[in-house]
């Protein structure tokens, strides 16, 4: 894997200062595979399609892999495991390859513990920081794989339903590239915005709450067990019927770091501002949900110093580079995930990843609402649904692939985003052609991956 620094490529930078002069025929820069996000989806479908023998891109805005496992300090991979058949089962991991590979390689380093299970689910408990070490580590193994961080996708170009050109950016500067196909792991469907393409976004009063993640230090880790719980709850409880705390404080809960005597304050918001309703893609919306988890998350820890034991020597250590969005723009693809689809565990012969967690519903800031398939079985994700519908090289893997809103309440959840990217980096390396046809081609490379165990 080459790390490219745009900054440094000084010997393609055009005297007018702010455009990258990159000639179409370049191959370092014209990618078979374009990847636009670097999160678990756009990681996964890079490794995958570099793995293939594909010259692979993956751009990513923020300055480490991970996406909102790293930068929104999200700390446990969720629809990693299957549902367990009974509650003494052995977890098992749902997906072939990457998936395998990750929990052995997290658990092997110390990066990992668990899994836990928690009710009727299996996580896997990590440490963001150095998931994100990881990440460079384990993409930096594929020679043919090239990352860009501090890049975005900043415009498009669409030619008789492909999309001929994009725009990349970094910083003020601008550049051209041709690849020749295109997988959006953005999370936002950027690619489908830019290009005018069909696309769907619940109403603002559904829309998944945003959470807000801090890290915690010099936490008594007994105040986290036991009837600790509830002893914050009822802290935090009296403190905002007595006015000391905001109302948004209610939707706080703690859990415990891997590391000694830290922990994770997690803080579901409202994420409506004074000036518009949620909108998980509008500056004002995204400022507030900022700096409102600022304002609530301090007051909450200087409350708790104050007043709980355990806390005393409590300190905010680490703040997230970004909010965590749970939902925003979603592509329309050949394929609709719904929510029947998930309660009824379906699954066709296009299903190229398997969807294992419950619709986990927050569209309130009061805690999530889960509802589980009839049967504790996986529901197969159909390549259909990882392409788009009027674009031949385009697929969409994350939580903006092709789902309705509450079917993507399983959807988007890490683990299931991973195996959604490793099918779309795999369909990305073949010829054009029919989606079933792919299909097929695509479950033909997962079954000679490494098993799911």
């Amino acid at each position: 894997m080459t790390i490219w620094a745009t900054n440094t490529l000084e010997e393609i930078v055009c005297a007018n200062a702010g455009v990258l002069s990159i000639p179409v025929n370049d191959e370092t820069m014209n990618p078979d595979v374009l990847i636009i996000g670097g999160g678990s989806a756009g990681v996964a479908a890079a490794l995958a399609a570099a793995r293939r023998g594909a010259d692979t891109l993956l751009v990513e805005r923020h300055g480490f892999l991970g996406g909102a496992g790293t930068a929104s300090l999200v700390h446990s991979f969720c629809g990693l495991y299957d549902l367990p058949l009974t509650p003494d089962a052995a977890p098992c991991i749902a997906n072939p390859g990457l998936p395998v590979e990750l929990e052995r390689e997290l658990l092997a380093q110390g990066i990992a513990d668990g899994p836990l299970r928690m009710g009727k689910v299996d996580v896997l408990m990590y440490q963001p920081q150095r998931l994100a070490w990881f990440l460079d580590q384990w993409c930096h193994k594929q020679p043919n794989l090239k990352v860009l961080l501090h890049t975005e996708v900043a415009g498009c170009v669409v030619n008789a339903n492909r999309i001929a050109e994009v725009t990349l950016q970094c910083r003020g500067k601008t550049w051209q590239l041709q690849p020749r196909t295109f997988v959006d792991a953005s999370g936002d469907a950027m690619l489908a915005a830019l290009a005018h393409q069909p696309w769907d976004q619940t109403p603002a009063l559904e829309l998944q709450r945003p959470a807000y993640i801090v890290g915690l230090g010099d936490v008594d880790a007994t105040v986290l067990t036991g009837d600790g719980p509830l002893q914050i709850a009822g802290c935090l409880a009296k403190a905002i019927q007595e006015k000391k705390l905001p109302a948004e404080a209610a939707g706080a809960h703690f859990r415990r770091s891997s590391a000694l005597n830290e922990a994770f304050l997690t803080l579901d918001l409202p994420g409506d501002s004074p000036e518009c309703a949620f909108d998980a893609t509008d500056p004002r919306s995204l400022t507030w949900i900022e700096m409102q988890g600022r304002e609530v998350t301090f007051a909450i820890v200087e409350h708790l110093k104050a007043t709980l034991e355990g806390f005393g020597n409590a300190r905010v250590t680490t703040l997230p580079v970004r909010a965590g969005i749970r939902e925003s723009r979603r592509w329309i693809g050949e394929i609709i995930v719904t929510e029947a689809d998930i309660l009824e565990s379906h699954c066709d012969d296009q299903a190229v990843a398997n969807a294992t967690w419950p619709i986990e519903l927050r569209e309130t800031a009061r805690g999530a609402r889960l509802l589980y398939p009839r049967e504790p079985k996986a529901c197969g994700i159909p390549l259909g649904a990882l392409r788009a519908r009027d674009l031949q090289n385009v697929f969409s893997a994350g939580r903006c692939m092709s789902a309705s809103h509450r079917a993507q309440a399983s959807t988007r959840v890490m683990g299931t985003a991973m195996a959604t990217g490793q099918a779309t980096g795999i369909a990305a390396t073949f010829p054009e052609q029919d989606t079933a046809n792919l299909a097929l081609q695509v479950r033909r490379i997962l079954s000679q991956l490494e098993p799911a165990t």
